[in-house]
């Protein structure tokens, strides 16, 4: 507690700050001059804060005036308690008038929860926002072993923040999508915290690694799934084997329904194997590439199989026939970006290669079945169309040779005709 003398000191620096600049906090020395922070929910709990030398004391205070909470007017003693009307610090501090302070770890979910889970409440401030958060907190690994003791977890600031929090769709928010791993790696990178536990601290490396992130953060695909997309947001759960294909098919859907109709569908349940993670892994998914497919070193089939035996055969064949379908489309688009470079119109051909895409992408998707049969099937449709564009692409090549011996031709007679009017002149002047 601090001396009387001090309390009416600050006190006196806030009713300063309110009158020479109502609403406002006066730009000057000291640490009252750190910013501009406009005094609304706060009130004189923020206005004393922003007198105060001390960064831990006078922070807060500017965070607060872009806080969420600070809009609808829910100020300090919404979370802290105490009265923001009383002019003097231990009045307003004073546990008689319901000043909690600083709460504890073990407080937070509680805390946020009393306004958070009470529907009746959030419900005049945000219609949309879910009211069941806190239930789902205390289902989660964070919400036991903080029940258990153990304040070390995540709680709702951990993750949220406590004064300047902005909203979720707030793209400066510390869970907007491309901020979530950041948000995550606070404890999850942390080697000596996460070793406490028997939790790799190398999952946030990882997952930098994947092709899920590359679209996040580089591609800025905001559907692409982050940490909460898989382990769930307020009731995250690390997904055992059985879950991770469920989580993975929530959008890879027809890539899901080919596995469960594959042969490796029993296989993988049998051996304990997950359907998607058995192949592709966990948080350091990268680009399935058709080199991946086969029975040779570093593919996936070649885990399991070797050549010799059934399943290496079909693993072979696949490989094949998209090896087959993948050179020919390559090779159609080749010649058809050059016949255009030369400035031929190629929109058939284009049209031609745009199926034979399609039907290759299509085939890559039918390898989850593992049937030689269905994936040749559309291979064979990108051959056929990517041999389309390469006719076309042969006839433009024909059109242009056409064209340059007509060129040669019309400049040869050109020539001649010059010469000979040339010739004539010179007659017609003998």
């Amino acid at each position: 507690m601090r001396e009387k003398g001090d309390g009416f000191a600050a006190a006196v620096i806030a009713i300063g700050l309110l009158i020479v600049a109502p609403g406002a906090a006066a730009a000057g020395g000291g640490a009252a001059g750190r910013a501009k922070i406009t005094v609304t929910s706060g009130g004189t709990c923020q206005g004393c804060h922003l007198g105060l030398g001390d960064a831990k004391l006078h922070d807060p205070a500017v965070g607060f005036n872009h806080d969420v909470h600070n809009r609808p007017g829910l100020g300090c003693v919404a979370c802290h308690g105490g009265d923001p009307k009383a002019e003097d610090p231990e009045e307003a501090m004073s546990p008689r008038r319901g000043f909690r302070g600083v709460p504890k770890p073990s407080q937070i979910p509680k805390l946020c929860g009393s306004c958070h889970a009470n529907s009746s409440f959030i419900k005049k401030f945000a219609p949309n926002l879910p009211t069941d958060q806190l239930a789902q907190y205390r289902t989660s690994v964070h919400g036991k072993r903080l029940a258990a003791g153990d304040t070390n977890v995540a709680t709702c600031i951990s993750c949220h923040g406590v004064h300047g929090i902005r909203a979720v769709k707030d793209s400066r928010s510390s869970v907007y999508p491309t901020h979530v791993v950041a948000t995550c790696a606070q404890c999850h990178a942390n080697k000596a915290l996460m070793s406490t536990y028997g939790i790799p601290s190398d999952i946030v490396e990882k997952y930098k690694r994947s092709v899920h992130f590359e679209a996040l953060t580089k591609k800025n695909d905001l559907s692409a799934p982050t940490c909460n997309d898989c382990h769930g947001s307020h009731g995250a759960t690390p997904p055992g084997v059985s879950s991770i294909s469920n989580v993975c098919g929530t959008c890879h859907v027809k890539n899901m329904d080919l596995f469960r109709k594959s042969p490796h569908a029993k296989a993988f349940s049998e051996i304990g194997v997950g359907a998607c993670d058995g192949c592709h892994g966990h948080h350091d998914v990268t680009v399935p590439d058709d080199a991946k497919i086969g029975v040779g070193k570093g593919t996936f089939c070649g885990r399991c199989h070797d050549a010799s035996d059934r399943g290496g055969e079909a693993a072979s064949g696949i490989s094949a026939a998209l090896t087959l379908a993948t050179d020919t489309v390559d090779r159609a688009r080749t010649e058809v970006q050059d016949a255009e470079r030369k400035g031929m119109l190629m929109e058939k051909a284009e049209i031609k290669l745009q199926e034979s895409h399609q039907d290759l992408v299509e085939a890559r998707t039918e390898v989850h079945l593992a049937s030689v049969w269905a994936v040749t099937k559309r291979a064979n449709g990108a051959v056929a169309a990517a041999k389309a564009a390469l006719d076309a692409a042969a006839r433009a090549r024909k059109e242009i040779r056409y064209r340059r011996h007509g060129l040669l031709i019309a400049l040869a007679l050109i020539l001649i005709a010059l010469v000979a009017l040339i010739l004539k002149i010179r007659k017609i002047e003998q």
